[in-house]
């Protein structure tokens, strides 16, 4: 159980470093990528978790999302749903 955490960890540390590199709008688009993905399991849940916490880190509001049942745009550091 163990090495399960350090490697939930270790994914996660991982996306981050890869999602540093990314503007707003890109991680918009990642964030949209996982819209109806119905994956589950330690890796999907690392990079939901990065996912989070870059939007926080960016100080762009999530508020609203409701998950991610549907895609979002970026409007002045808030994620709104798209119509």
């Amino acid at each position: 159980m163990e090495s399960n955490k350090n490697l939930q960890h270790e994914l996660y540390e991982e996306y981050n470093l890869r999602f540093d590199t990314l503007s707003d709008m890109e991680m918009v688009e990642v964030f949209n990528g996982q819209v109806n993905n119905g994956g589950s399991g330690s890796a999907r849940m690392s990079y939901l978790s990065a996912i989070k916490y870059q939007l926080i880190k960016r100080e762009i509001d999530f508020s609203e999302t409701n998950g991610y049942s549907k895609k979002v745009i970026l409007i002045d550091k808030k994620l709104i749903i798209e119509d």
